[in-house]
């Protein structure tokens, strides 16, 4: 199979998992936010915060480092699943024993018993069949997706069971657990792998996941500092609601494009770095995911209000979280970007890079942010946010432009035309939601702005297609596969009449 067919097919069923995992999301999300308050989902938030912090001494780049290499062997796989076990199980107890202190750190004695429980996810964790990780580098979606998907639908479904039972937050704790319980043990049924302990290559790999740790551990008050204040200066409702809209955004990512970024990290892996091939295929795809997020950010900010009335079933309810909606919209952009950037990054060992980029950038960013909040509120605190994530995608751009030839202006100006079909599509939509908002219900009017916001986004962006392909290869790329699907679309056509003849 070509590279391409690899990339589409893994693709395809990361797609369909990510719609699974979503609409998993979506509805665990619908349910808890009609039955939770806005307190008791500032404690969920909480707890996770508090478990990511321990799981991120588990991000030891094992599963990075075997995607990486050309050529492993037993050792290394048997290596990489010991060391994890070891972490993940030293990770549960330390969550375990520290529960008293982080409910007393945060002035909340309910999240003790909360993180106690939650200690149980890293245990199931540490069994986890390596082998998964295996079935990703040969880049067999199908079975990953096959695996996820039974373990959520199972997990799902005991959910609702419980909390038919006990509508509490209780039930969405046991949910989460349930679900790592059914993926450690279902791993051994998707995979014939069977890891053993092993340390033999423990040299080998050591100074990649030391860096890798370092890293993750920067990275974690990098991302989660904005979090991090709130919780401590602001209120469990606050964090609640701001927790909730960045699940919002994550669900949407999830569904339309991290799926392909996350094929892109072994796809890139299989070409060799220095080859022009390597650049062109990850600058075309920067240049088509900013075409997805764009639009997806957009439709979510244009929208917010009605969406939160939607989908939570209280706007005066979730007042602060249809308030920040479309003033975090840029965040999904960055967020997507980042990535596909830490990505390459990492494909190029520069390993030891984004651990001092990062420490850099968690510093200046929890500085900013505390300022932010003790001279401001929650929105000046998103806003600083925007403006931080913004310019740490820029310096890596440029990063990349020295290691891979990467153009930043080429870019830059090939995105350009993305801005404006997304500034005029909301000059078109913006007066006619202002028109069915008082007309229409609100699941008709998220409709039908979607729906003509959408279509003169890409009516638009065509136009600037026809015009600039014979100026930017990128475009002229995507007018060729524009040309393609029209063709094969017509023939599908034309098949169907003829037949019908």
């Amino acid at each position: 199979m070509s590279f391409v067919k690899k990339i589409l097919s893994a693709s395809l069923w990361l797609t369909i998992a990510s719609w699974v995992a979503s609409a998993q999301g979506v509805i665990t999300m619908l349910i808890f936010a009609r039955v939770l308050s806005v307190e008791e989902f500032g404690l969920i938030a909480i707890a996770t915060l508090v478990t990511a912090f321990f799981d991120l001494f588990s991000r030891l780049g094992t599963e990075a480092y075997l995607i990486k290499e050309a050529k492993i062997d037993n050792d290394d796989i048997n290596t990489a699943w010991t060391i994890q076990f070891i972490v993940k199980i030293l990770i549960s107890f330390s969550v375990f024993f520290s529960s008293g202190i982080v409910s007393n750190y945060f002035g909340e004695p309910q999240l003790s018993n909360i993180l106690k429980s939650l200690s149980l996810i890293p245990f199931f964790m540490a069994f986890n069949n390596i082998g998964i990780v295996l079935l990703k580098k040969e880049m067999k979606y199908k079975e990953v997706m096959l695996w996820d998907i039974s373990a959520r639908f199972i997990s799902l479904s005991l959910t609702i069971i419980i909390l038919t039972i006990e509508q509490s937050y209780w039930s969405y704790v046991i949910g989460i657990i349930s679900y790592f319980l059914i993926t450690a043990i279902s791993s051994y049924y998707f995979s014939d792998y069977r890891p053993r302990m092993c340390l033999i290559r423990l040299n080998k790999q050591l100074p990649f996941s030391q860096w890798t740790l370092m890293k993750g551990c920067v990275n974690y008050f990098n991302i989660k500092c904005d979090q991090l204040i709130i919780s401590k200066f602001v209120g469990t409702a606050t964090i609640g609601a701001f927790s909730l809209t960045q699940r919002i955004y994550e669900t949407a990512s999830d569904i339309l494009v991290s799926p392909f970024i996350a094929t892109l990290y072994p796809g890139l892996g299989q070409l060799d770095r220095k080859s022009p091939q390597f650049t062109t295929i990850f600058h075309n795809t920067l240049i088509a995911t900013s075409v997805v997020i764009i639009l997806l950010a957009s439709l979510l900010a244009i929208n917010a209000e009605q969406l939160v009335t939607i989908a939570l079933g209280s706007a005066e309810k979730w007042h602060l979280v249809a308030n920040l909606l479309p003033l975090a919209a840029p965040l999904l952009i960055t967020r997507i970007l980042s990535f596909a950037l830490f990505d390459v990054l990492t494909l190029l060992d520069k390993i030891k890079f984004l651990f001092k980029f990062e420490l850099v950038t968690a510093i200046i960013s929890s500085i900013v942010l505390f300022l932010a909040v003790y001279w401001g509120d929650i929105e000046t605190l998103v806003i600083a946010r925007i403006f931080l994530t913004a310019l740490s995608c820029l310096v890596l751009l440029f990063v990349l432009q020295r290691l891979i030839s990467l153009s930043v202006s080429v870019y830059l100006i090939e995105s350009i035309p993305l801005i404006i079909a997304a500034t005029i599509a909301y000059l078109v939509t913006a007066p006619l939601q202002i028109i069915l908002i008082s007309k229409v219900n609100n699941l008709v009017c998220v409709f039908a702005t979607s729906f003509v916001y959408t279509t003169t986004y890409f009516a638009v962006l065509i136009s600037f297609i026809s015009i600039l392909k014979n100026h930017s290869t990128t475009y002229a790329l995507i007018a060729e596969q524009l040309s393609k699907l029209k063709l094969i679309v017509w023939q599908k056509l034309t098949t169907s009449d003829t037949k019908q003849t």
